[in-house]
């Protein structure tokens, strides 16, 4: 027998048909699963989480807002016996104010902070010793030298070797930024307070017709002779001016 009349002999293989072995079912894909959309949003929720707990967090931590200050049990320094002593801390929430026209401006005033002695007609002077009070002191200053147009003379705010020195500076330089203009406290930024010395940015906003511009003014105070003062004691002008494209990181501080 040849092998062909073998291979004829035989009984042909059948091959199998698809309902009998049908094709191999595509491999799923996790995340479309039932399982894998509880995942997801899982995830979701967790990161959720732990964005607001980072929030909550930096919210707490002291920043250039801050916490209240930390009054001290010594009794006030103050020139005119006034409030408190705070030798660290800093200013935390917006003080509440009075705002009073001032020879063309409008400055904040407060029976707890300061000015302890003011007169519509004379200088703002005697503050808390505390970051408020030197808020209050640095607004009636910024105030009054960025309106240079209602001087009767140079606002004797500065102290130190260098306070006359100063008080030139200053003029020169007010009335080149500021003379054209109405200005308007807008707000206030804490850069750094030691108790005896502190650093703190007032924004200002000036009008000039329809144009309206924001300057940073910023302040190194000290504290001298029981009252906060714009820093003398080093020859270098203790006051530097900046222009700000808005009020962004500022805390509220207006009319």
């Amino acid at each position: 027998m040849t092998t062909r009349d073998s291979d004829e002999g035989s009984t042909a293989r059948r091959q199998p048909t698809s309902s009998e072995n049908p094709p191999q079912l595509q491999k799923s894909n996790f995340w479309t699963t039932g399982k894998g959309v509880l995942t997801i949003i899982g995830i979701a929720v967790a990161a959720t989480a732990i964005v607001i707990a980072f929030i909550v967090s930096t919210l707490d931590r002291d920043n250039e807002f801050g916490q209240p200050a930390v009054y001290s049990d010594q009794p006030t320094d103050s020139v005119c016996e006034l409030g408190r002593v705070a030798l660290e801390g800093s200013i935390g929430d917006t003080p509440d104010a009075e705002w009073v026209e001032h020879r063309g401006a409008w400055l904040p005033i407060s029976e707890t902070y300061g000015p302890g002695e003011y007169q519509t007609d004379g200088e703002f002077s005697c503050f808390e010793h505390s970051p408020r009070g030197m808020l209050f002191a640095a607004s009636a200053y910024t105030g009054q030298l960025t309106n240079p147009s209602y001087w009767e003379e140079t606002p004797d705010v500065f102290a130190g070797e260098y306070a006359e020195q100063h008080r030139a500076e200053a003029e020169e330089l007010f009335t080149t930024v500021f003379s054209e203009a109405d200005t308007a406290l807008g707000g206030f930024r804490l850069v750094s307070y030691d108790g005896d010395t502190a650093q703190i940015d007032m924004a200002v906003t000036s009008f000039d017709g329809s144009e309206t511009s924001r300057t940073s003014v910023l302040l190194d105070m000290i504290w001298a002779d029981g009252d906060w003062y714009i820093d003398a004691t080093e020859s270098e002008l203790a006051i530097s001016l900046t222009p700000l494209p808005d009020l962004i990181g500022y805390q509220n501080w207006s009319a």
